[in-house]
C-alpha cells in the first residue's frame, strides 16, 4: 500500500462573466467582467483543473499556483488574463509580402482567449498584447506532435583510435655502426 498524504490548500477563486467583442467577420476576443470572489479549500492541485462552470471564467490563486478555467470555449485560449492593444489580419498576401489591416481595442477588459474562424482568405491572425505579439495559425491552433529524432540516412563517421605515442627513446644504432667507431 502506498502512503498518501492530505493536505488542503486554501485557494481563492475568482468568477468572471464572459464578454465578446467582435473585431472582423470571423474574429472575436473573449473579454472577461469581473463577477464575485470566494475562498475555498481544495484536496490537491489536479481538482484545480477540474473546477469549471459552463459560462463562467474562473481564475484559481493556490499557492504558487495560477489556473484559468474557460466554461466556453475559445479557439485560441491565453495562459492568463492579458490587455489586448490591436488584432490583426491579412488583408492582401502577395510574393512581396503581407498587407495588413489593423483594428485597436478600446474596450479595457482583460481577455482570455480569441475565437478565429481560420481558413484560405483568412490564413492568420496576429493578437498584440502588453506583454507580447502572438500569431494565432492552424499549426500554432493544433497540438504540437513530439518530436522523433528520426534515423541519419548518411552513416556516421567513425571514430579511428590512435595509439597512444610512446616516449621518445635513443634510437639504437645496429652493431655495425658501433664496430666503425673503433679504431
Amino acid at each position: 500500500m502506498s502512503k498518501s498524504y492530505w493536505v488542503e490548500l486554501d485557494v481563492t477563486v475568482i468568477h468572471y462573466d464572459p464578454l465578446e467583442v467582435s473585431l472582423f467577420p470571423g474574429v472575436t476576443l473573449v473579454g472577461v467582467r469581473y463577477a464575485k470572489e470566494e475562498r475555498m479549500s481544495v484536496d490537491s492541485l489536479d481538482e484545480l483543473e477540474n473546477l469549471i462552470t459552463p459560462g463562467k471564467v474562473l481564475l484559481i490563486r493556490a499557492k504558487n499556483n495560477v489556473v484559468i478555467n474557460l466554461g466556453l470555449n475559445a479557439t485560441f485560449p491565453f495562459s492568463e488574463i492579458v490587455n489586448v492593444r490591436r488584432v490583426g489580419i491579412p488583408q492582401e498576401i502577395t510574393t512581396q509580402g503581407v498587407k495588413m489591416e489593423y483594428k485597436q481595442v478600446t474596450d479595457q477588459y482583460g481577455f482570455v482567449g480569441v475565437k478565429v474562424n481560420l481558413s484560405p482568405s483568412l490564413p492568420f491572425v496576429i493578437v498584440e498584447s502588453d506583454h507580447e505579439t502572438k500569431v494565432i495559425s492552424l499549426s500554432s491552433l493544433q497540438d504540437a506532435k513530439p518530436e522523433i529524432p528520426s534515423e541519419s540516412k548518411s552513416p556516421e563517421k567513425k571514430k579511428k583510435k590512435r595509439a597512444k605515442k610512446s616516449r621518445k627513446r635513443r634510437k639504437i644504432k645496429s652493431k655495425g655502426s658501433r664496430k666503425s667507431r673503433r679504431v
